[in-house]
Formats: structure tokens, C-alpha cells, sequence
């Protein structure tokens, strides 16, 4: 697969972001990243980069297209919303078709800025999810979750996927199932950090945000110190002029849980390409 991927050879990864349109590309070339992977949008927009992997000078992009997502459930703006089994099938199959190299299920809400402590309503339950994943192995295909909460980490965990996106209120037996599966985790630390930013968020909630990116830390070191794979994600939503200092930021919180520096840029760089079969 590599010979796909010719500018990737070296340099920066981000695991996690949202491609809205092909300008991001400018971005993320100027943040020095060399390849990403896009964790959809509604409108797929990712799915035109397939046409220009190994062009010169053009970061990688791995896309999930369209995030799958559970009727009445959070993330209705990331791509797919399905309900039953046979437009989870179909949704998947129609990915793979457009050329898709991952498929991106959102098997939870997100952190409650408003109820601290709770994750908001939606995601695919533990049946659901092995589904998905059974599908999408069917169709040669890899699975990335979107996942908070001690649940919904371990239903998908336990149903093969391939990474946890997010993963807030990570556990100690989940990060040790990770560990023994090999999932990997991609924390997108500075993501919740940025949605505490708005001028509107209540500083009680800001207050809340920055002990969860504590605890969250801690997970981080923990993993670490598992062996969990690990992988650096923004969750940055592209273009935006901001990006490098998005990806810096979300560098520094990986030594901030005791990771070395040397190895966090490690991480950066080989942990990225493995979780993008690179």
C-alpha cells in the first residue's frame, strides 16, 4: 500500500478531521502534515482526493466519505443517517463503491457542555456494531468509531473496530481490551477544548471542560503506558487558517500526559501511518 502513497513517506499525520472543501489541502501542507484522515461530512467532499493520490506536492487523504450515523442520534451533519439494517448495508456498500477506505460509524453522542459529566443522545448500540463491522469487513473495509462513555467504547471495541475516535470517559478495562485487541485510539484532546472556546459557553462549563481534559490525560498515559496504539487527531474541521496551531496543540497535550517528546513525534509520524495503512 505504501506505493500508493509516496509523500507520506515521512513527516506529520493527523488521524482525525473533517474535510469541508478541497481547499484544506493549503492548510494542511502548510501545518508540514503529510497526510490526514478524513472522519466525513454530509457532503463527502474527501471522496474527490481518491483521483489525486501520488500527485506531487499534494498531502494524503484517506476519507471515511460519510460518517454513518444512528436516526435521531448526534451527528446528523457528518454524513449518513440510517436506520435500519438494510440502509446500514446499503449506505456501506454505496461508500465502498465512491471509493471510501474507511467507514466511519458514530456509535455515541458527545460531551454535554450543558448537563457536565454526561454524553449527549445517539450512536449504534453493541448489535448494530457488530453489524457494521461485519459488513464493512465483507466488503474489505475497516471501521473507525466515534465513541464516549464506557459503553459504547467497549461495544465497540468488543465488535472489531479499528480505532476510537474521541473516546471521553475512557476506562482502565477498556483501554486494557484495547490494548489486547490492538485498537487503537486517536483522543482528539484539543477538540473538546475548542468547543468550550465560544463566547456563550458558560465558564461553569469551561471550568468542567478543562478537569475532563485532565482526566482524559490520564487515560492518555495510561494507553501509553498499555502499549494501546496511539495516533494524533485533531478533529479540526478544514480549511481554517488555525490548523498548525490546532495540530501543535494536540502535540503538547500528549506530553502534558507524560509522553515523551521524542515519542510523541514519534507517534505523529509512525503511529499516523499505520492506523492509515500507510
Amino acid at each position: 500500500m505504501a506505493s500508493l502513497f509516496p509523500n507520506s513517506r515521512a513527516g506529520r499525520i493527523d488521524a482525525h478531521v473533517h474535510i469541508h472543501d478541497v481547499t484544506a489541502v493549503d492548510d494542511i501542507a502548510q501545518a508540514g502534515v503529510v497526510a490526514v484522515r478524513d472522519a466525513g461530512t454530509s457532503d463527502g467532499t474527501a471522496l474527490v482526493f481518491r483521483r489525486h493520490r501520488g500527485e506531487s506536492g499534494l498531502p494524503v487523504v484517506v476519507t471515511a466519505g460519510k460518517a454513518l450515523v444512528k436516526k435521531d442520534g448526534y451527528g446528523g451533519r457528518l454524513g449518513i443517517v440510517v436506520d435500519t439494517r438494510a440502509e446500514i448495508e446499503q449506505a456501506i456498500m454505496a461508500l465502498v463503491r465512491d471509493g471510501a477506505d474507511i467507514i466511519k460509524v458514530v456509535a455515541s453522542g458527545a460531551v454535554s457542555l450543558k448537563q457536565p459529566g454526561t454524553i449527549t443522545a445517539g450512536g449504534f448500540g453493541r448489535d448494530d456494531l457488530f453489524f457494521i463491522v461485519d459488513i464493512a469487513r465483507i466488503n474489505g473495509i475497516a471501521v473507525m468509531a466515534h465513541a464516549n462513555g464506557e459503553a459504547a467504547i467497549g461495544h465497540a471495541v468488543e465488535a472489531g473496530v479499528l480505532s476510537i475516535e474521541h473516546g471521553f470517559f475512557m476506562t482502565n478495562g477498556a483501554l486494557r481490551t484495547m490494548a489486547d485487541k490492538g485498537v487503537a485510539w486517536v483522543p482528539t484532546v484539543g477538540a473538546l477544548r475548542r468547543a468550550a472556546d465560544p463566547p456563550d459557553v458558560p465558564e461553569a462549563s469551561r471550568a468542567y471542560v478543562e478537569r475532563l481534559i485532565d482526566d482524559h490525560l490520564v487515560m492518555v498515559g495510561k494507553a501509553f503506558a498499555l502499549g494501546v496504539p496511539l495516533a494524533i487527531g485533531t478533529d479540526a474541521v478544514l480549511p481554517d487558517r488555525r490548523y498548525g496551531s490546532f495540530y501543535e496543540l494536540e502535540l503538547a497535550y500528549f506530553r502534558r500526559a507524560g509522553i515523551p517528546a521524542e515519542t510523541v513525534e514519534r507517534i505523529a509520524r509512525t503511529g499516523g501511518r499505520k492506523l492509515l495503512g500507510i
